[in-house]
């Protein structure tokens, strides 16, 4: 996939290649053209395409007249668009809100999804390869500038109908969440449920957070092997109104074996399309919160969780270092 550089006032504007739905009619106008602006603006965004109720409506990228890919690339978004909305209703057990941002990660780059409004969601694709061996999959710079460039880009289009952010992605939150106190005796539950190297239970608990990451598992085989979490703190009292501590964590658990099976099924749904590649992170996040998803081998993964909006893409990061680290190790 290739992208364009920024304009400047020494370069003429870059002018979106667009393609529209025979349907589609004036309702669309100010989405097609805040979809073109967003793209025209954003390098690491080089295509963008807008979907009511899983039909393709419109898209708008820099791929160039020539690119052949398009065709797949609109079925990879049909296809996710149904997904979603399939896993929008799953995700409504544990009380925490509607799907509203999926992120697929590849060694090659990421596939985008947010939700505008029930039922219509944008799908973006990005390329972006991690630096090194073991870098943390949210440190790749281009999938990071299309991630927030595709929440801010939702963002303008719900206020156009007079609706609030949604936060998606955490992004608005980033620099601004105060800094929690972390004290001594703040311990997570922590249970083994078979046997686990003595490193991998520190890290856990070093990494479990009440403030940010509060859900952490480790999976082998569809087995969960190792849960450690703070859902029980007293700080998310308030988070848990609606449902109680216990059949959160149980979802959790459930869902979670399930998880990699989605993650097979997810890798069929972007093959043959842009960018490409096996499935590596994969961030669901609600309204409340995120369920991350960390492959780290064949049937060997982690599951992380965090009910606080405002901390999504802190409890990302944190989760994505613990990754790099057990792989490493």
């Amino acid at each position: 996939m290739s992208t364009s550089p920024k304009p400047d006032a020494a370069t003429a504007p870059v002018t979106p290649h667009e393609e529209q739905a025979d349907f589609l009619g004036n309702g669309f106008g100010e989405a097609r053209q805040a979809c073109g602006e967003a793209v025209a603006a954003e390098p690491a965004l080089p295509y963008v395409a807008y979907f009511s109720q899983g039909v393709f409506a419109f898209s708008s990228d820099l791929l160039g007249t020539g690119f052949a890919g398009r065709d797949a690339l609109r079925q990879l978004g049909r296809r996710l668009a149904y997904l979603t909305g399939d896993l929008d209703r799953v995700l409504q057990e544990p009380r925490t809100g509607p799907l509203i941002r999926a992120v697929l990660q590849t060694e090659h780059g990421a596939v985008l999804c947010d939700t505008v409004v029930p039922r219509e969601c944008v799908v973006a694709v990005t390329r972006g390869v991690p630096g090194s061996s073991g870098t943390p999959l949210t440190d790749v710079a281009p999938v990071n500038s299309a991630d927030r460039a595709l929440s801010a880009l939702v963002t303008r289009l719900r206020n156009r109908i007079s609706l609030p952010s949604l936060n998606h992605g955490g992004w608005e939150s980033v620099g601004t969440a105060p800094a929690a106190a972390i004290l001594d005796d703040e311990q997570p539950r922590v249970e083994e449920f078979d046997a686990v190297p003595d490193e991998l239970t520190h890290a856990f608990r070093a990494t479990v957070r009440p403030h940010a990451l509060q859900y952490l598992a480790y999976y082998t085989e569809g087995d969960l092997v190792l849960e450690a979490d703070h859902l029980g703190h007293p700080s998310l009292g308030p988070f848990f109104t609606q449902i109680a501590v216990d059949t959160r964590r149980t979802f959790y658990r459930v869902f979670g074996r399930e998880l990699d099976r989605l993650a097979r099924r997810l890798n069929r749904v972007i093959a043959g399309a842009e960018p490409g590649g096996l499935l590596r992170r994969l961030v669901l996040d609600v309204e409340q919160g995120a369920i991350y998803y960390y492959r780290l081998d064949v049937g060997t993964y982690l599951v992380g969780v965090t009910i606080d909006q405002s901390r999504v893409r802190d409890a990302d990061t944190a989760l994505a270092r613990l990754a790099s680290t057990v792989v490493r190790g």
